[in-house]
């Protein structure tokens, strides 16, 4: 089992993949115009993953603050595009209404997914056990 600063230490990991992502799709935009979709879309499970998983780590430790606001507000988002754009990959799809109560269990799946799928690291390192 992770220690604490353990957990800290892969959510800060995290965190620095989640700003590379999103310097790399600001660069995009800048250069052409556009983003990658694909790109956009990890960025946002990812995103909206950290969030979660910040919000967890900051519960259990007694740090809450704003951490639920941001990580529901970050799992709404996720879930708008996938909505938008088809492209969940969860076994249930986006437009399941089981998701309206429940956003943050649409990343839960969709960052399996990704992890599943060999396109992340283990999906519950930076999950701390409560």
């Amino acid at each position: 089992m992770m220690t604490s600063s353990e957990y800290w230490r892969a959510l800060l990991h995290e965190t620095n993949v989640v700003e590379q992502l999103s310097n790399k799709l600001t660069g995009q935009a800048i250069h052409n115009g556009a983003i990658d979709a694909q790109l956009q879309r990890q960025y946002l499970v990812r995103r909206a993953a950290l969030a979660d998983r910040a919000d967890s780590l900051q519960r259990a430790t007694g740090f809450a603050i704003t951490s639920e606001v941001d990580a529901d507000l970050a799992a709404r988002h996720l879930l708008d595009w996938d909505r938008e754009h088809h492209t969940g990959q969860g076994t249930v799809p986006a437009a399941a209404a089981r998701w309206d109560a429940d956003p943050r269990g649409y990343v839960h799946q969709e960052h399996a997914s990704l992890c599943r799928d060999d396109q992340l690291d283990d999906p519950d390192a930076a999950r701390p056990r409560t």
